[in-house]
């Protein structure tokens, strides 16, 4: 270089620069004015402007950050200040504000790791900063780094509002709440105006019990006065209406907080609160789930996750998560309390004697928990030590109708019927509430008692004249009669009083298929959907409702996959298309889909068990080994696991470990149905028939009132061939609740035992008390096929079409016995089942077979063909097409299809028919 020209150069450099300077100070005036407008976005401009030539500047990066904080979003505001440290400017503004943004993230360990030791020279400052590095102390529970922190923000400036009422909360959480009140006192005569310190006052009023509740909404009110975006004082407000079971107030107190922060998680927590009180279930789950990924060990959330499952029937989902709740929070009732409830659900009662155990040990046990014991005692036979703790829980709560109601239920256990009915009935006409009406007619229903539960409904109608549920129940009765015009009806006022009241929904739609009304069921759902577009349950009854009227496995596939990606949270749309595709035969799928509803649900129990069942399915014994083991290892104590590892364990030829996973899933859960009639299948399976009938036996004794027990009995013997013992076990089970399969399979039974004249009167007994009943019909019409009465069989069917004169089975088969009869009317029949269901192959075969019969071959070919391509795997159905093909004289066609059939080998049972018509053709 010239150096005649280094000094020009050097100055131009330094001009440069000044000028840099004076644009970049220039723009950040500009943006500071801008603050001072509330115009933040022009200021932001400004900022990013200065930012984008001179990325380091200091102050830049601290007028960003702090207009992101004011803005709301810490996790920028905290990146921005780090790099306004970094680049130099003084820590003095920096810090308190960066300590801010990270309590708002929870960064509490990270604030006093990194920062909790940082000294600054202003005193504002520093004192600002140690209170919130005090405050994230507190929020780990170091209360006393919590309350050092404190006294030397205090010593730096004394009269801090912040580290003043930061010293008065870390005294009400030593308990000490006269020194806290003391300290607050003087803090709201010297700041009457400080929102945190009505806050303050709020939470230690709710601390004093009952009496204190009316003050403590009084200071939190005046907090949110002050500072109407306060969550806390909208917490505080909402945790005590709920409490109070002011649901309505809570609701309007919930929609003040969501205008001022709809997307502060705890105006989410309490949507999902409120959503559970409001029978949303549905949606309390997707909002839990939703925060449980930020925080998957919050424990209120967890609680919440779990009562929502509950609530939703998913037990096992539900048991997990209360479980995780208890972990975390393992001196707190609430959770314990939820889990023995979902056990007591699931009939495991001695697992909700060890959840509760603990909370026995108290110095003082709370009523509601020894009701719960009361319950678990009364599960297990034991009704007398029920009957003392629910007495015990009475003295408790005198008032609480809910607990001398299971006190009298405990009573009617131990035979004192007339008496506790009588009491029950006193409890119900005194009480306010449900709780004892709900107890009256479940016993009736129980015991079949149908005109009392009946007149029970009409009371609890008349507590609660504008809700659906007296109406449903009706309904459900009127099922249970087989009277489907009164089931009818009664749904329909339920949805005349609650329009979204789900279940009479799928009730009427669940009837209009029965009537052969498909259409008219689909419209319910799409009407449901109309309000709510991903309401998962009309979601997945519509895809179920798709499936049955024939879709194609495709379309079924597309509505499920659609339902869970409106739902991703929602396990039942996982299952649901995990066993379309099992039914489906498409196995491989069925993994894929299992596997990826793990991947969103990884601790999801349902998922894992059809995960392991779908690796049985494709003989992947060793991977299903790993999978139950580990469904076992999350769930030691259910028997749908120890069940599962048991199939696991026969698969990879180790009967002895499968036996004993069977033994301890029945000694885990004596009194559930599925778990002892799995247990009797698989002791079948394997030979062992004496442990079988002791299985069986077992459940007679735990379950004496349901027909469950007696029916396995009945199977096991039937295996033995004891057809005798059968018949007597299957008569007992009649006797009991649900009784009709019972009567059904004494029916067969007496018949494979040549005691026909037996069936015959058994079949009219029940028919003269149940007219109604449309499945003894259908099975007396498929015995008498069976035994080719084919005019019998016909008239049997013809009955079930008096009732239901839409009813696509009883149409299909009534045409069909035509068919085989050579009467005529086969075709007209054949032809209204297929247009009520389309796209149902074996309708369709019905059809073809009709056709047939009336000479019409071409339309029988066509139909055939179709009901072929519909299900390429049924070999029946291509069967018959050779034949029809045979009788229209397409040779060829014929050919082709018996050569697929013959293809299918020794495997398919009509291996001979198939040779005969290949010879017939010449081939």
């Amino acid at each position: 270089m010239n150096p005649l020209l280094t000094p020009l150069l050097l100055a131009s450099v330094l001009a440069l620069a000044a000028c840099g300077q004076r644009a970049e100070g220039e723009r950040l005036a500009k943006a500071r004015a801008h603050i001072e407008k509330n115009e933040a976005t022009e200021a932001t401009i400004e900022i990013k402007n200065v930012l984008q030539k001179n990325p380091g500047s200091a102050e830049a990066r601290f007028m960003l950050g702090s207009l992101l904080n004011n803005a709301r979003q810490p996790a920028d505001a905290e990146a921005e200040l780090v790099r306004a440290l970094e680049a130099g400017h003084d820590p003095d503004p920096v810090m308190p504000m960066l300590a801010r943004t990270l309590l708002e993230q929870k960064k509490h360990k990270l604030l006093v790791d990194k920062y909790g030791n940082f000294e600054l020279k202003s005193n504002d400052a520093a004192a600002e900063l140690k209170t919130w590095v005090g405050t994230a102390h507190m929020n780990m529970d170091a209360l006393g780094p919590a309350e050092a922190a404190a006294e030397g923000a205090l010593k730096r400036v004394p009269d801090l509002l912040p580290a003043l009422v930061l010293r008065a909360r870390l005294k009400s959480l030593r308990g000490d709440l006269p020194a806290a009140q003391a300290l607050l006192d003087d803090v709201l005569a010297r700041y009457p105006k400080s929102a945190t310190a009505w806050l303050l006052q709020g939470d230690i009023h709710s601390q004093g019990g009952a009496e204190k509740e009316a003050a403590a909404l009084d200071a939190y009110r005046k907090s949110l006065e002050i500072r109407p975006d306060l969550v806390a004082a909208h917490a505080g407000v909402l945790s005590l209406l709920i409490g109070q079971r002011d649901f309505d107030a809570a609701a309007t107190q919930w929609a003040a907080l969501k205008a001022v922060q709809p997307l502060q998680p705890q105006t989410f927590f309490f949507e999902g609160v409120l959503a559970l009180q409001q029978e949303k279930f549905w949606r309390a789950r997707e909002v839990s789930h939703m925060l449980l990924r930020f925080e998957p060990r919050n424990p209120r959330l967890l609680l919440l996750a779990g009562q929502a499952e509950m609530r939703l029937n998913s037990m096992a989902q539900a048991e997990t998560l209360l479980r995780k709740a208890m972990l975390e929070a393992p001196g707190a009732s609430p959770p314990r309390r939820v889990l023995a409830e979902v056990y007591l659900r699931m009939g495991q009662a001695d697992k909700a004697m060890n959840t509760l155990e603990p909370l026995l040990r108290a110095p003082q046990v709370d009523g509601e928990v020894l009701a719960l014991v009361g319950q678990a005692q009364l599960m297990r036979g034991d009704a007398l030590a029920a009957e003392l703790n629910f007495t015990r829980a009475a003295k408790l709560k005198p008032d609480d109708k809910r607990i001398r109601t299971s006190a009298a239920l405990a009573r009617l256990s131990r035979g004192q019927g007339d008496a506790d009915f009588s009491e029950l009935e006193a409890i119900a006409k005194s009480d306010t509430g449900t709780m004892a009406d709900m107890a009256l007619i479940s016993t009736r229903l129980k015991r079949r008692e149908f005109d009392a539960a009946l007149k029970a409904l009409d009371k609890l109608a008349a507590k609660e004249p504008t809700l659906a549920v007296a109406d449903y129940l009706r309904g459900r009765i009127a099922l249970q009669r087989n009277d489907g015009p009164a089931a009818r009806k009664a749904f329909e006022a339920a949805l005349a009083k609650e329009p979204g009241y789900f279940a009479a929904t799928a009730s009427l739609a669940a009837l209009d298929v029965v009537d052969g009304q498909a259409e008219a069921a689909k419209l319910r759902f799409d009407t449901v959907l109309k309000q709510d577009p991903n309401h998962p349950q009309a979601r997945l009854a519509l895809a179920e409702l798709a499936a049955r009227r024939g879709a194609s496995t495709a379309e079924v596939t597309k509505s499920l996959t659609d339902t869970i990606n409106a739902n991703p949270a929602d396990p039942g749309a996982h299952l649901a298309l995990i066993d379309h595709f099992s039914k489906s035969g498409e196995a491989t799928q069925a993994l894929a889909a299992a596997q990826a509803g793990l991947a969103a649900l990884p601790d999801n129990a349902d998922l894992m068990d059809r995960l392991g069942r779908a690796q049985l399915q494709l003989n992947e014994h060793v991977l299903a080994l790993g999978t139950f083991t580990n469904l076992v290892m999350l769930q030691p104590n259910t028997a749908r696991a120890r069940l599962g590892l048991a199939e696991a364990l026969l698969a990879n030829n180790d009967p002895a470990a499968a036996w004993i996973s069977v033994r301890r899933a029945i000694d885990t859960e004596p009194t559930s149905v599925p778990a002892a009639r799995a247990g009797v299948a698989l002791a079948l399976r394997t030979g062992k028939q004496d442990q079988a009938l002791a299985m069986a036996r077992r459940l007679q004794s735990t379950v004496p009132f349901d027909s469950a027990g007696y029916m396995l009995e009945g199977e096991v013997e039937l295996s033995r061939q004891q057809l005798d013992a059968a018949a007597v076990a299957f008569t007992k089970a009649m006797a009991r609740n649900n009784p009709a399969e019972a009567v059904l399979r004494l029916h067969a039974t007496l018949l494979r035992a040549g005691r026909a004249d037996e069936a015959q009167r058994v079949a009219a007994t029940w028919l003269k008390d149940h007219p109604l009943d449309t499945g003894m019909l259908f099975h007396l019409g498929d015995a008498a096929v069976a035994q080719n009465r084919l005019a019998e069989a016909e008239q049997r069917y013809r009955q079930v079409l008096q009732l239901q004169p839409k009813n696509v089975q009883a149409l299909n088969n009534v045409a069909y016995m035509l068919a085989k009869q050579n009467k005529p009317g086969a075709v007209a029949l054949a032809e209204q089942a297929v247009q009520l269901a389309p796209g149902r192959a074996a309708l369709l075969d019905t059809l073809a077979a009709s056709y047939a019969q009336e000479k019409q071959l071409t339309k029988a070919v066509d139909v055939q063909s179709r009901a072929v391509a519909l299900s390429p795997d049924a070999p029946q159905y291509r069967l018959n097409l050779a034949r029809l093909q045979i009788q229209a004289g397409n040779k060829g066609a014929a050919r082709g299809e018996l050569d697929k059939l013959a293809q299918l080998g020794p495997g398919y049972s009509a291996q001979a028919e198939v040779a005969r018509l290949l010879k017939q053709l010449g081939a």
